[in-house]
Formats: C-alpha cells, structure tokens, sequence
C-alpha cells in the first residue's frame, strides 16, 4: 500500500525574496514550517513557479510556503497546490494561519471549519468560505498561531497586525509556542510514539452538556461538573 503524502501549508505575507530575514507577525505559519525544516533535516526550500511557492519534503511529508499574501482569495492557490501535488484526501492537509483574535504563545489545532454568520463579513469568515468553496469539503486541519499581544494593544486590523514586526521577546515565545504544536506534528503526521505531560490544545465540536457514559457512578458528578467548566471557557 502506498502512503499518501502528508502537506502542510503556511499561509503569510506576500514572499518577495527567497531569504527572509526580518519576518513579520503575519509570517508566523511560515516561520513554524522553517522551525519543521531545520528540526528534522528536510530538504532544502525550491521554488516552483508552477505553483508559486516554495516546498520542500521528506519522507512523504511536504512543506510548502505560498509567495502569494493571505488573502480572503487565497483559496484557488491553495487548490491549485493540492492539484499539482495530486492530493485527493485533504484529511491529510494542514493549512497554517496567523490569528490575530488570539494571544501570542497561544496555539490552536481545528479539525472543523466554523462559519460565524453572527460577525458579518469578518476576514477570517470569508478566507474560511473561499477555502471551502475551492476545497469542495471541510475535511482538512486547520493550524491557528496568535499573533496579537493583548498586553500591550489592541485588536488592530489584519493587515496592521501581519505587517507589525516581532519584537525579540515574542519571537522566543514563538519558538517555544512551535516546540508545543510540534507534539502534535509528531503524533498525526509522524505516527511517532512521542510522549509528554504538555497539554495540546485540540479544538473538536461535541454537543454541550453531552450525556458521559462508561464512567464510574463516584465520579460522575464530578466528570459533570468538569464538563460544566470546560463547555464555559472552550
């Protein structure tokens, strides 16, 4: 049985030169697939105009870096990259964002793509609804990096976030934010049997207050109780 590639994409601003060496915060997704080449020893980054992006891969893992920006049409790129590699199954997709509702050092797995119709025409709800239009499902992980230092500002436009530069303390928290994701990395895309006490933070849509079965009657309020908590602050 063959196995099946394995790509993960890292969207961010617009790559005008091969070697980047200031990145901006809107770069986050790229700077973790950078993190990924030089841990594991991938092959060095080519570029193909094919699909005008770099790439790189190693064993049926494949690295790729879009030159275009991150855009709420971003979705026809992404397909035309699935198209040229030959990716049938997206379940073995992951596309990589920077997330500017969430704090730096904060991280986020999605195995669903939710529309929020509540906030209007907000940039990530139509990237989200060009990339499944393009897509045609909703079967692929999406990667969440926050790129916003809610200490120190405020919510600023996507595009003022992406430009603004990483200040030397937040870029260590980055590392150490892409040594946490990267748990995960190990457990679904290299099946390895890696071991940690670190929590990962993995979003997964369930029915709240739903019903626990095959617990202990002793613990069950309490198992309740926890559920409460968790539905609260997810």
């Amino acid at each position: 049985m063959i196995e099946k590639n394995k790509i993960l994409i890292g969207l961010g601003n617009e790559i005008k030169n091969k070697i980047v060496s200031n990145f901006k915060k809107g770069d986050v997704g790229r700077m973790y697939l950078d993190f990924l080449n030089d841990k594991y020893k991938y092959d060095s980054w080519i570029y193909l105009s094919n699909i005008k992006s770099y790439i790189c891969e190693k064993n049926n893992i494949i690295l790729v870096k879009p030159i275009n920006q991150i855009n709420t049409q971003i979705g026809g790129t992404i397909k035309n990259i699935l198209n040229y590699l030959k990716c049938e199954d997206t379940n073995n997709v992951c596309i990589i964002i920077p997330d500017i509702y969430r704090p730096i050092g904060k991280y986020k797995y999605k195995n669903y793509i939710k529309i929020h119709e509540k906030i209007g025409p907000d940039f990530y709800n139509l990237l989200n609804i060009d990339i499944l239009k393009n897509l045609n499902n909703k079967n692929y992980l999406q990667l969440c990096f926050g790129t916003n230092n809610l200490q120190n500002e405020k919510i600023l436009t996507v595009h003022t976030n992406f430009q603004d530069d990483i200040k030397e303390n937040e870029h260590k928290i980055f590392l150490n934010t892409f040594k946490l994701a990267d748990e995960y990395f190990n457990k679904i895309f290299l099946n390895s049997n890696y071991i940690s006490t670190n929590y990962i933070h993995f979003k997964k849509k369930y029915p709240a207050m739903e019903q626990q079965k095959n617990f202990k009657i002793s613990t069950s309020k309490r198992r309740y109780i926890l559920d409460i908590y968790k539905h609260i602050y997810k």
